[in-house]
């Protein structure tokens, strides 16, 4: 188990930082900041911070210190690196170590809280609850179902200099709302490394239902318009029940 969970987060950096640009944490960063509205120098977490790109993003746009819990030892010496002025700590997302009430604000950029079960995901939203103070925001950052919805099936391939061969297949459980990737990196020297992610995307109406279960209520849903197959992801702010 251990060395798989090694390879998944192997195959995570080494794919992400390479088609994830720094542009695109800034502005994910950007939009969550202006949504919660929560001021430079207040307590805030990236909750699973993974190797650090929004936490970069945080201390640039005037967050000098934030906070980044992930339970990869690999990911967070990469965010060490990535964003040397922010608090880092491992930990599961189900069981945070962190004190009650303790945060004004926190994230969670593409649904790092889901990767689990639907019971696990409940866990993790109400630790985020524990962890904030009364009236704090929990920003979540989503794909949207219905798109995934419309291309069940698809498969990407590309060879990526300095890196190798990526093929990486996903598979839509409409039944379980469950999206499988399966991601395969080939390198120069001949290793062969694959790791599969399954995770979990919630329509507006589950994530409400979702956000009661934990002791949240939903402030704010981006875009606010219908979703159709054409959005791209969703966007919720999320406030702790005082």
């Amino acid at each position: 188990m251990g060395r798989a969970v090694d390879v998944a987060d192997r195959i995570f950096l080494e794919t992400t930082r390479r088609f994830a640009p720094a542009r695109l944490a800034r502005e994910d960063v950007s939009t969550a900041l202006t949504l919660v509205q929560v001021e430079p120098g207040k307590p805030i977490a990236d909750l699973g911070c993974g190797y650090g790109r929004h936490l970069a993003a945080f201390v640039e746009q005037g967050h000098a210190h934030p906070l980044g819990v992930d339970r990869s030892a690999l990911l967070l010496d990469e965010a060490r690196a990535q964003a040397p002025s922010a608090h880092l700590l491992r930990g599961d997302l189900r069981a945070l170590p962190l004190h009650a009430g303790s945060l004004a604000a926190a994230f969670c950029f593409y649904s790092s809280m889901f990767l689990g079960t639907h019971a696990d995901a409940v866990a993790a939203l109400r630790e985020a609850a524990r962890v904030l103070r009364p009236g704090g925001g929990l920003v979540l950052t989503t794909d949207n179902p219905l798109r995934l919805a419309a291309r069940p099936h698809l498969r990407y391939e590309e060879d990526v200099p300095g890196l190798g061969r990526i093929v990486e297949e996903s598979e839509w459980d409409a039944k379980r709302n469950v999206d499988r990737v399966t991601k395969t990196l080939r390198t120069p020297a001949g290793e062969n490394l694959s790791a599969t992610f399954s995770i979990r995307y919630y329509a507006p109406p589950r994530l409400v239902e979702l956000a009661g279960a934990a002791g949240f209520i939903l402030r704010r849903l981006e875009p606010e318009a219908p979703l159709t197959e054409e959005t791209l992801q969703l966007i919720a702010l999320l406030e702790k029940v005082p």
